[in-house]
């Protein structure tokens, strides 16, 4: 049976919730999928349940040493084999026996040239930047607005068991990069959506899970985002330069938007005891850049936006009207 669509599973020391995510795959109606699961090293019995396995349309591969997360991923997308790929993180699970038939009947609606889809786009009781966001942005995102909106909003794709994607296009665009661990994902979407539209999508297909042993927590737990952080959103911001931005406002709004959000993450850790290693670290690698205010204005801008919670949404309005203008030239 030729797979409709393929998931894709990196693991690594996912065994208290990996059962479920591999039992959501096999509750689906539909039989044409495949499941790649590929292990990263994990030593707490995760391998033990793998090996377990015996749908023939699961293949588990375990790799002799660790790949880190995107060395994972470029490794599973050489194995797939249907057009269109799922990613579906060890410690998430599809939502429902249709899950699979919701992805690829949205897939048939959209552009041919698209190259990655992200469902599960809405929330409830969402802050106002991320109420602009479900407000400003289309379904369907070009190629010459994209670097704008992931500059204001950030990694829009979110968890990457939000995305799929055209199987060939992660190749087609040159992998992920494994040197940027910790953002490896915004700069990947980032760089394809320059290429490539891409698109959003309401329909809630899969269940991500918040906890304190995601890779989000555990990979960023003193700061070691920050230094990739910058220079992803360094690359958009020089992008929208030469489109004819002005530099302050585009300042402005990142440090409200990255700078000041991270100034507050780090005061909170250190009213936590857990000392000022990440506020040194925000001033190490945001603080000063060229994309973002210097000391003194980052602190400035911190105070008056309430940590980025309340200026961010008025900038952004101003810079999305401001787009909205310079594509009219």
């Amino acid at each position: 049976m030729t797979a409709r669509i393929t998931l894709l599973m990196p693991c690594y020391n996912g065994l208290k919730y990996i059962a479920q995510a591999v039992d959501s795959v096999l509750e689906q109606s539909m039989d044409d999928w495949e499941l790649i699961i590929s292990d990263d090293g994990s030593n707490d019995g995760t391998v033990e349940y793998l090996q377990s396995l015996s749908d023939e349309r699961i293949r588990v591969y375990v790799q002799p040493q660790n790949l880190g997360i995107f060395g994972n991923l470029n490794f599973l997308f050489t194995c797939a084999e249907s057009p269109i790929t799922q990613i579906l993180c060890q410690d998430d699970f599809l939502i429902g026996s249709d899950a699979l038939e919701k992805i690829l009947t949205i897939w048939e609606d959209l552009p041919k040239e698209a190259a990655f889809l992200r469902c599960n786009h809405w929330y409830t009781g969402a802050s106002g930047m991320v109420r602009l966001q479900l407000e400003a942005l289309p379904t369907i995102i070009d190629p010459k607005d994209s670097d704008f909106y992931f500059f204001i909003f950030g990694c829009i794709p979110g968890n990457l068991s939000n995305v799929s994607v055209r199987t060939q296009i992660v190749a087609q665009m040159g992998w992920y990069r494994t040197d940027l661990p910790y953002s490896g994902d915004f700069e990947f979407w980032s760089r394809t959506g320059r290429a490539w539209p891409w698109a959003l999508s309401k329909s809630n297909v899969v269940q991500v899970r918040t906890h304190m042993e995601q890779a989000s927590v555990t990979l960023n737990r003193s700061g070691e985002l920050l230094p990739q952080l910058g220079r992803v959103v360094q690359g958009l911001y020089d992008a929208l330069l030469a489109q004819g931005y002005a530099p302050l406002g585009l300042r402005i709004t990142a440090t409200v938007s990255y700078v000041a959000q991270h100034i507050d993450a780090g005061l909170r850790r250190a009213l936590k005891g857990n000392g000022w290693g990440y506020l040194w670290l925000v001033n190490e690698s945001l603080v000063g850049n060229a994309c973002f205010l210097g000391k003194w204005s980052s602190w400035l801008i911190y105070v008056i936006s309430g940590g980025g919670r309340i200026l961010g949404p008025t900038m952004a309005k101003h810079l999305i009207s401001r787009h909205t203008a310079l594509l009219k030239r």
